[in-house]
């Protein structure tokens, strides 16, 4: 009996050791998106998602929370427990835009999460009505400059890329646009088709269907250089605008105190995904260039691209409650 007990007992002090060495993951892991579907992270979220089951056994749950600019996925994930079952999805908007908008953040951007892989990074291309009587940057800018202020430009977001890239074009061209914000790039894309708002800001993967369509114009990308997913539209740098090159950076981030071994592993998976031949061209067709940068990699873009943005900022004078 005695021996009963003692094996008992030394089986219950091993369960925890056991547990932990759990193989990662086994169980579905939830990702949050801070944008309402359709926006221009789904595709690489999507796409990452299921070749992520697919290798793993595991799903990988789409949560797309929009609203305040992505700040409320941003919170959630933040505050999540750090095991690797969830995971923010993140662009510039809520990890190097947010310290130079808000006073005060729900979450501190640098200190509380983990970078794990940098996707992609996807040019802004400004988009008109395709029934817009403008054929050019040039026409845009002659046409803002006759009534300044009175022309509409649809935001996916205010204080996101799609909102700083058109600061950053006001600035450089010298131009007054009026910002019209909406929650989310669809919807801003939407009324820009139907011609309610008569430009956007937005990334190729969300407005194609409707440049597909022939229902909105691109005039231009938002790049030092030409985008292989529109090759004949011109860059901003060869028309004369130099200092226009915004990408919307997009990737994966976890928790403060998640396990280095749990962000090793979602990496090394997240850059298979990245690299499967199906994935590439379907990024690549939406004009998103690969980057599958290593986590300190990751980390030392986003102090740079805070730097960056908090100028923008400062010059436009934005500020958010």
């Amino acid at each position: 009996m005695w021996r009963v007990v003692m094996v008992i007992a030394a089986g219950a002090l091993m369960l925890p050791a056991f547990a932990a060495e759990q193989p990662y993951p086994n169980r579905p892991v939830r990702m949050l998106i801070p944008y309402p579907a359709g926006g221009g992270l789904d595709l690489p979220g999507r796409a990452v998602a299921q070749k992520f089951a697919e290798s793993t056994g595991q799903q990988m749950v789409i949560d797309n929370r929009g609203g305040a600019g992505g700040l409320i996925a941003g919170e959630i994930v933040a505050k999540a427990t750090p095991d690797g079952y969830t995971l923010f999805l993140a662009s510039n908007g809520q990890i190097s835009i947010a310290p130079a908008l808000y006073e005060k953040l729900p979450y501190d951007p640098l200190k509380d999460f983990v970078p794990i892989t940098h996707f992609v990074d996807t040019p802004m291309v400004l988009f008109v009505n395709a029934q817009y009587p403008v054929q050019s940057v040039a026409d845009l800018i002659a046409a803002a400059r006759a009534k300044p202020g009175a022309i509409g430009c649809a935001l996916s977001g205010v204080g996101g890329v799609s909102h700083l890239t058109l600061e950053l074009f006001k600035q450089r061209a010298n131009v007054n646009l009026l910002p019209v914000p909406y929650r989310g790039a669809a919807i801003g894309l939407a009324d820009v088709a139907g011609g309610t708002v008569p430009a956007i800001f937005s990334t190729l993967a969300a407005a194609k269907p409707l440049l597909d369509g022939g229902r909105v114009r691109a005039l231009a990308v938002a790049s030092a250089k030409r985008t292989g997913g529109l090759p004949n539209l011109p860059s901003f740098g060869e028309l004369g605008y130099p200092g226009m090159d915004a990408p919307l950076w997009i990737g994966m981030m976890a928790p403060k105190g998640t396990p280095p071994g749990i962000v090793s592993k979602l990496h090394a998976e997240f850059v298979k995904a990245l690299a499967a031949p199906d994935v590439r061209e379907r990024l690549a067709s939406q004009s998103a260039d690969i980057i599958a940068g290593r986590p300190h990699e990751f980390g030392e873009m986003i102090r740079r691209d805070t730097e960056r943005w908090r100028v923008v900022v400062k010059a436009a004078n934005i500020k958010i409650e």
